[in-house]
């Protein structure tokens, strides 16, 4: 019978540690309630008795060598191992990384603890101190609940550094697209309505005409001929009939007072060039989160129809290590999209199917919705045939299709193969050899399509899977006898 553990979330690393140093006792806990100036720490052990009060600790280089001096003192008093010393803290903010570090290189493990958890173990809840919140971290410790912290120079961590980075600044994106919405339904109601103009909202033609004293009453004494070749300098479609519904458009509108167009058009053009500072930033935070995920296993993740770049990073940057991941029933619970179910009276009685969690991960939850409605609305594959059976019998489509989406990230990612037909995966014994090379020659051409946008020069060819792929393909190809 398979070894079970009453502590179903505890970390195998932690586990690891307690079993190496032969009991308890062997192993030293050190809880930190992590802050930007002066920290606070305690040592015990693992079976939970404090081996001092809580004291404080600079987070500054003498402060990191004033908590290793009592590390090490304590760990040569009770003869612990240097790998049988656990530190760990709750989520560790950015400021917190430079201390951490100078800890790692001195070969101390350092767990991030979960703060719910921490706070639901520690002794009373009704206050919050310092010693108090200590207590819950070392109690999160000691059963085993903590997890090893990604090294700050890793990938994944920069992977997901980058990714939480983008999603802030698209919500700052959408910010100044409101602010300007209200500054053109001023100076030229209508304007970013693509149906009345035949302009694309935000584009550049878009900005680049709102960044120049724009008005309704500028696009009246415009000549038709300078507007064209403005729209069509910026890329616009039919650039003659954009130009003649804009003029035709601003011809119909109420124009502004004209004492108000001065001040409402030098506000629009800061905006203006405040957006484009955002797009910028985000194309820089996709560029390295593309960079990172071409250097993991999560670049076969972009083999899947609809699963492009961003969205795959966004995922990985929240699952992490693929070696670290659990079974892909607590992945979907992890990210939100398995609901809750309770159970009395019984195992003969029916569980209870309630709520989605609302104590998840929300920002992978989202990103797995996204990528189950846009791998269930392109090609033809199986995620999108159960999309759409899912949909013909009014089920829920999008919760359904991630819960097979993290089972088929889980067997891509984890095997760091493609996303394959099944009957590529399960070949018969009369499967023509052409078939298979065209089938993986159709997911190559699809694979550059998705990494063209990105820079991905001078990354070591032996970590960059893209180029590895191809090769292989290309080696492939010219290998197989050709059909006649």
């Amino acid at each position: 019978m398979k070894n079970r553990s009453l502590y179903g979330s505890g970390s195998q690393e932690v586990r690891a540690c307690f079993e190496r140093a032969g009991g308890p006792d062997g192993v030293l806990v050190v809880p930190m309630d992590l802050a930007k100036d002066e920290h606070v720490a305690m040592l015990c052990l693992g079976g939970g008795q404090c081996l001092c009060r809580p004291f404080a600790v600079r987070n500054s280089a003498e402060g990191a060598a004033y908590l290793l001096e009592r590390i090490e003192g304590v760990r040569r008093q009770r003869g612990i191992e240097r790998q049988n010393v656990l530190i760990g803290g709750e989520d560790p903010a950015a400021y917190t990384f430079n201390f951490i570090h100078r800890l790692r290189l001195e070969g101390l493990a350092f767990l991030r603890v979960n703060a719910a958890q921490a706070s639901r173990l520690r002794n009373n809840r009704r206050a919050v101190s310092d010693s108090l919140a200590l207590d819950g971290i070392g109690q999160a410790l000691i059963q085993q609940r903590g997890r090893m912290l990604e090294s700050f120079d890793g990938l994944y961590c920069g992977l997901k550094s980058a990714a939480r980075s983008r999603r802030r600044l698209v919500r700052d994106e959408t910010a100044w697209k409101n602010r300007i919405h209200r500054n053109t339904d001023i100076l030229f109601p209508g304007f970013l309505d693509r149906g009345l103009t035949g302009i694309v909202p935000f584009s550049q033609a878009s900005l680049a005409l709102m960044e120049e004293d724009f008005s309704c009453l500028k696009i009246r004494r415009c000549r038709l001929d300078t507007l064209v070749r403005q729209l069509q300098r910026h890329g616009t479609r039919k650039p003659e009939e954009a130009a003649a519904r804009l003029k035709a458009l601003a011809d119909e509108v109420l124009p502004p007072a004209p004492l108000l167009i001065p001040a409402e058009a030098a506000g629009l053009a800061v905006r203006v060039r405040m957006l484009r500072a955002v797009r910028e930033a985000i194309a820089m935070e996709e560029n390295q989160m593309a960079r990172c995920l071409v250097q993991t296993p999560g670049f076969y993740a972009t083999s899947i129809p609809g699963l492009g770049v961003v969205l795959a990073g966004h995922i990985m940057a929240e699952y992490g290590r693929p070696d670290l991941w659990p079974a892909a029933d607590n992945m979907a619970s992890y990210g939100g999209i398995v609901p809750r179910q309770t159970q009395t009276g019984g195992p003969s009685c029916p569980a209870r199917i309630g709520h989605l969690p609302l104590d998840a991960n929300r920002i992978l939850k989202d990103y797995l919705l996204q990528a189950a409605f846009q791998t269930g609305n392109t090609g033809e594959h199986r995620l999108r045939q159960h999309y759409l059976s899912v949909e013909h019998r009014d089920g829920k489509s999008r919760l359904s299709t991630a819960k097979l989406l993290v089972r088929i990230l889980k067997q891509v990612v984890g095997s760091e193969t493609a996303y394959l037909p099944l009957e590529i995966l399960r070949p018969g014994p009369d499967l023509p050899q052409g078939r298979v090379v065209a089938c993986l020659g159709d997911i190559t051409a699809r694979l550059l399509a998705k990494w063209k946008p990105y820079d991905l020069s001078g990354i070591d060819p032996s970590v960059n899977r893209l180029q590895q792929w191809k090769e292989s393909f290309d080696d492939l190809a010219a290998s197989s006898p050709s059909e006649e």
